[in-house]
C-alpha cells in the first residue's frame, strides 16, 4: 500500500522535527568554552602538564608573545607538551588569577596575573592577556599569552 500525501508530509514534519531537535541538542551539549578555559588554568595552576595537554586539539597553536623582540615562540602539536614541561622546570606557579574574563561564541579572553619562583630563586610577576579559541568539543584550537617583560618581586 502505497503511503498518501498526508502521510508523506507527516514523515517530512517528523523528520525535519528530529533534525532540529539534534541539532540543538548538539548545540547543548557542547563543551563550554569557559569551563574547559578554566579546567585548563587550574591545570597550569597546579603545574599539571599530563593534564593540561588534553585540553588541546591535535593540531593546536600555543603562541607565547613577549614584550622583548625575538622573544616570542610558537608551539603547534606535540611541542606544545614539552613547552609546558619547561616551563614548569623553570618555573614554579605561587599565585594565578584570573582577573578579567569575557567570553564570546567559542573564544575566551582574560587578563591573568600569575606570581612564581623562577629556577634560579628570583620572584616574578606576569601581567598577561590571553584569549584561546575552541573548536566544539572544548578543546583549544589556538591559544595566546601576552606578557610584559618579567618584573621581579
Amino acid at each position: 500500500m502505497e503511503p498518501t500525501g498526508k502521510q508523506h508530509l507527516s514523515y517530512a514534519i517528523c523528520a525535519i522535527a528530529l533534525v532540529c531537535s539534534l541539532s540543538f541538542y548538539k548545540t547543548q551539549v557542547s563543551a563550554n568554552p569557559l569551563s574547559a578555559a578554566q579546567e585548563h588554568w587550574q591545570a597550569i595552576a597546579t603545574a599539571n602538564p599530563d593534564l593540561l595537554i588534553y585540553g588541546y586539539s591535535d593540531h593546536a597553536v600555543l603562541k607565547r608573545s613577549y614584550s622583548v623582540p625575538d622573544v616570542n615562540q610558537t608551539y603547534q602539536g606535540q611541542s606544545i607538551y614539552s613547552a609546558w614541561q619547561d616551563f614548569f622546570r623553570q618555573y614554579d606557579i605561587k599565585d594565578f588569577q584570573v582577573l578579567d574574563l569575557h567570553r564570546r561564541d567559542r573564544t575566551v579572553k582574560a587578563q591573568i596575573q600569575i606570581t612564581a619562583k623562577s629556577d634560579q630563586g628570583l620572584m616574578v610577576v606576569w601581567s598577561m592577556s590571553y584569549q584561546a579559541d575552541f573548536d566544539q568539543t572544548g578543546k583549544i584550537i589556538k591559544e595566546v599569552w601576552h606578557t610584559n617583560p618579567e618584573l621581579g618581586v
